[in-house]
């Protein structure tokens, strides 16, 4: 019960890596708030949740936008009175269809938005809240944006995640003295939905480049979450934790 008495908000909560960030969470004794964009399955996922004796909220959100994150940690504030930890887990990759010379840049844009913007809305929020007496923030990056997939560049996508990765260094510094510790995560290939479509020859040639020969699991990537949002990790701040059976190493 590490998390007994905290809150934690977990954006992109409703499903993949998010959901079992928020599931765990919601284990170890922490009251939950989760945002997602679509109601319906952030309904699913809520009532999932909602075991006897959790604390569990569901607030539909769009991280891009300011007005809504406004309302996600009001909501949290309303019902929980305060925010411990933060997860900026919501993300989208929409760019990899594309060659980059045809890339349109309604297409660029929306990945910045969520992706960027919506970690920055989401992380100064959250800061706002944690002045007084500390917290932890957890980006969720990605090992692409570390190394580049030959066959999928996708570097609107790889971007957007290495400026997650910069922003929790950054933070890190600055936040610090209020006691705030920032850090990133950044997932390999993860079987969640963004890989669930993959053919069997994406799947084929994304072991071949991971030592550990399989995707790794939502569950893995929380158990990570949770370390460097606990206790455990009270000396760990500014880092970007790869996760990604190896992948990177080759």
């Amino acid at each position: 019960m590490r998390f007994a008495g905290r809150v934690a908000v977990v954006t992109g909560g409703s499903s993949g890596i998010g959901l079992a960030t928020a599931r765990l969470l919601a284990a170890e004794g922490a009251a939950v708030v989760i945002c997602g964009r679509d109601p319906q399955r952030l309904e699913r996922a809520r009532a999932e949740l909602a075991v006897p004796g959790a604390r569990v909220l569901a607030v539909p959100c769009d991280v891009s936008r300011e007005k809504d994150v406004d309302r996600l940690f009001a909501e949290a504030l309303r019902a929980f009175g305060a925010v411990d930890v933060c997860v900026c887990n919501a993300g989208i990759e929409t760019d990899e269809d594309y060659a980059f010379v045809d890339l349109p840049a309604a297409v660029f844009d929306e990945n910045v938005a969520v992706n960027v913007r919506g970690v920055f809305l989401t992380a100064q929020r959250a800061a706002r809240l944690m002045r007084a007496g500390g917290g932890a923030i957890v980006m969720i990056g990605s090992s692409s944006g570390i190394v580049v997939d030959g066959k999928d560049p996708s570097p609107t996508y790889n971007a957007t995640k290495a400026a997650v990765h910069m922003f929790a260094r950054s933070l890190a510094v600055e936040l610090a003295p209020h006691g705030i510790r920032v850090n990133a995560v950044a997932p390999g290939w993860i079987a969640t939905g963004m890989t669930e479509e993959d053919d069997a020859e994406t799947v084929a040639a994304a072991l071949e480049k991971i030592p550990l020969r399989r995707y790794g699991t939502p569950e893995e990537i929380a158990e990570t979450i949770a370390f460097v949002a606990g206790d455990g990790a009270s000396y760990i701040t500014g880092a970007t934790i790869v996760v990604d059976g190896g992948e990177t190493l080759t």
